[in-house]
């Protein structure tokens, strides 16, 4: 196990009279390809203790939707059926009306030896982590795996993701990472599985849909159409990306299209809820386009920072592995240093900062309610596009999320209402929000990760400038907002 990934977050003794190493599975949801869960089942093989994997659903998260739990619920059915194929004692507890969550964790932890959980540094983990390492009387350990690189290998956030991408590339010169154990056997795990039982109220319900009709959401959105959540699905499509999209993400993965035709990787939200882990999708990656003949020798060994060429001879898998480690890395690692509790405007440069002080009182010729937003109500039928597409299937087509931010910024009467406005549409609606990405995603449209542009413009002043129109420009948009159109219940164009 790679020591550099992992916390300890009290400082409790061990106590070997314990029963079982305790793995809480909160991010990383999944066995395989998993260092938390490895770290656990090595040190229940070294205490000589039962391994016990809790995964727990609570129905009062912020942002808590129908959409959501059953992403989640469909997670955690995969992971019943692997824990029964590798024999591990698999406890999910599934809350309920009448089977409230108040106190579970805390009664489980009793009789471990030492708990085990993920080190996600966003939403309500790191808080929950923190207050459960208060009340209980053995070591909580953290472990992150959230990159291929540990992020306690990095001093600090970057402003930019050029400096970000050098200091990854030399990190991976100095030598590849340890991977974890991409895919389990029955006998790796041989005498961790004992006859402890778990309280009354564990297990998964029997009737998905219908349980889920028992809940009183919060928050009003539907499952989107055709969208499965868990493991199984997360590898079909990753398998699907590889073999059919990958070859052309460098010079397609940019144009509004449907989904089917877009080649980008749909990945998302399977790696937000920790269905799939990013060791395994760079070595399908790099497996495909090098013909399986790929080792670390083959990386460029010549120019760190270089995107087009550092991974890979396809250049194609290089764009896609620098947004799937840098771009991605970036946001995790400004939570990862900075750990702020609640994110907001605060959080951006200084210049940014200058820059909408001069320009608070510009004029906006625009100006919508967030009921207004929400019901993809404005004047500009691409916003109008962007906004249905994420009501309707939970994701939106990357390049449609930054002029969606951005319009946001130029159609509200403060900065500080358009983040909140942004937080919460992309929160309530996408399956991958709630996530690093997620806000560093919605500052980046305020300038965060970017650098000032010119000329200066009305409410922007030097923050980036994106319009519909100049989209319509770049890019053929007839087939994007067809599909728009059926997505609406509409087989008429939208294009004009």
């Amino acid at each position: 196990m790679n020591e550099e990934r992992i916390r300890l977050c009290n400082q409790k003794p061990m106590f070997s009279s314990g029963k079982y190493i305790l793995y809480w599975m909160q991010t990383y949801r999944r066995f395989d390809s998993n260092h938390a869960f490895a770290y656990a089942a090595s040190l229940a093989k070294k205490q000589n203790k039962e391994l016990i994997v809790y995964e727990g659903l609570r129905c009062d998260y912020p942002w808590n939707s129908e959409r959501l739990h059953k992403f989640i619920l469909e997670g955690m059915y995969d992971n019943q059926t692997r824990a029964d194929e590798l024999g591990v004692n698999y406890w999910p507890f599934v809350e309920s009306k009448t089977n409230p969550a108040r106190g579970i964790l805390k009664e489980i932890a009793k009789d471990a030896v030492a708990i085990i959980t993920d080190d996600f540094p966003c939403f309500i983990i790191p808080k929950q982590i923190e207050k459960l390492s208060k009340k209980i009387n053995c070591p909580l350990i953290a472990v992150d795996s959230n990159s291929l690189l540990p992020f306690s290998r990095f001093d600090r956030s970057v402003s930019a993701a050029r400096i970000l991408r050098i200091w990854i590339h030399k990190e991976f010169l100095k030598g590849m990472p340890k991977f974890t154990k991409p895919k389990w056997k029955k006998e790796d795990l041989l005498g961790l599985n004992g006859n402890t039982k778990p309280p009354a109220g564990f297990g998964l319900p029997k009737n998905l849909n219908s349980f889920l009709q028992t809940f009183d959401f919060k928050n009003e959105v539907p499952p989107a159409k055709g969208v499965k959540g868990g493991r199984n699905e997360a590898l079909k499509i990753l398998k699907s990306f590889v073999t059919k999209k990958l070859q052309t993400y460098e010079t397609g993965r940019s144009e509004p299209n449907r989904p089917e035709i877009t080649a980008t990787s749909g990945l998302s939200p399977y790696l937000h809820f920790g269905h799939i882990g990013i060791e395994e999708i760079f070595h399908s990656v790099l497996e495909v386009t090098s013909k399986g003949k790929w080792n670390p020798e083959r990386m460029s060994h010549q120019k760190p920072g270089d995107r087009e060429h550092f991974y890979s001879e396809s250049s194609s898998a290089n764009h896609f592995l620098d947004e799937l480690i840098t771009w991605r890395d970036i946001g995790y690692l400004f939570f990862w240093k900075d750990k702020p509790n609640n994110i907001n405007l605060e959080n951006l440069p200084d210049w940014v900062k200058s820059n909408f002080k001069k320009h608070k009182s510009d004029t906006r010729e625009h100006l919508y309610t967030l009921e207004q937003f929400e019901s993809a109500n404005t004047h500009d039928e691409l916003w109008n596009a962007a906004q249905t597409e994420l009501v309707k299937t939970g994701r939106m087509h990357n390049y449609m999320r930054m002029l969606w931010g951005k319009k946001v910024i130029e159609w509200t009467k403060t900065y500080e209402e358009a983040f909140q406005i942004l937080e919460h549409l992309n929160n309530k609606y996408a399956y991958d929000g709630r996530n690093p990405n997620s806000y560093t995603g919605i500052l980046w449209c305020f300038g965060l990760f970017d650098r000032p542009w010119f000329p200066e413009r009305n409410v922007f002043g030097n923050v980036r400038f994106m319009s519909s129109d100049s989209t319509k420009k770049k890019f053929k948009m007839k087939s994007y907002l067809e599909y728009i159109g059926e997505l609406r219940g509409n087989s008429d164009s939208l294009f004009p």
